[in-house]
């Protein structure tokens, strides 16, 4: 009886610790509550905190444009540009140039300036026709 009881108090039992201890150890850094959750979390809180920056950020841009389309202080730039924007209002003597068209201009090397005059000119009157 002697010997079991010196066997269990010399190997079993330290070694139920060691194991407890490294299972313990384990579920520190992996656990549901661990450290490495605890950094999932940091992460997930610093984006909800960048989203939330983003919003207030644009909440007050929409504020500031909607005190501008108030009647009573309309601004005329803003309301030109809206104008423009949504209905495609000219004034007389401008010429729109379409996007694809521009990018169509700035790819176009710099040696070859009679063909950039000429697809200007070309948008000029397609425009004006």
């Amino acid at each position: 009886m002697h010997l079991i009881q010196s066997f269990v108090l010399s190997s079993v039992l330290p070694a139920a610790l060691i194991v407890g201890a490294a299972y313990q150890a384990l579920m520190a850094m992996n656990g549901p509550d661990g450290f490495s959750r605890a950094e999932q979390l940091a992460e997930i809180r610093a984006e909800a905190e960048a989203d939330l920056l983003a919003l207030q950020e644009r909440q007050a841009s929409l504020e500031a444009r909607a005190d501008r389309l108030v009647l009573a202080s309309l601004d005329d730039d803003l309301l030109d540009e809206r104008v423009r924007a949504n209905l495609g209002h000219m004034r007389p003597g401008e010429y729109r140039i379409a996007v694809a068209e521009l990018d169509e201009v700035a790819s176009l090397e710099v040696s070859t300036s009679a063909a950039l005059t000429s697809l200007i000119a070309t948008a000029l009157l397609d425009q004006g026709a």
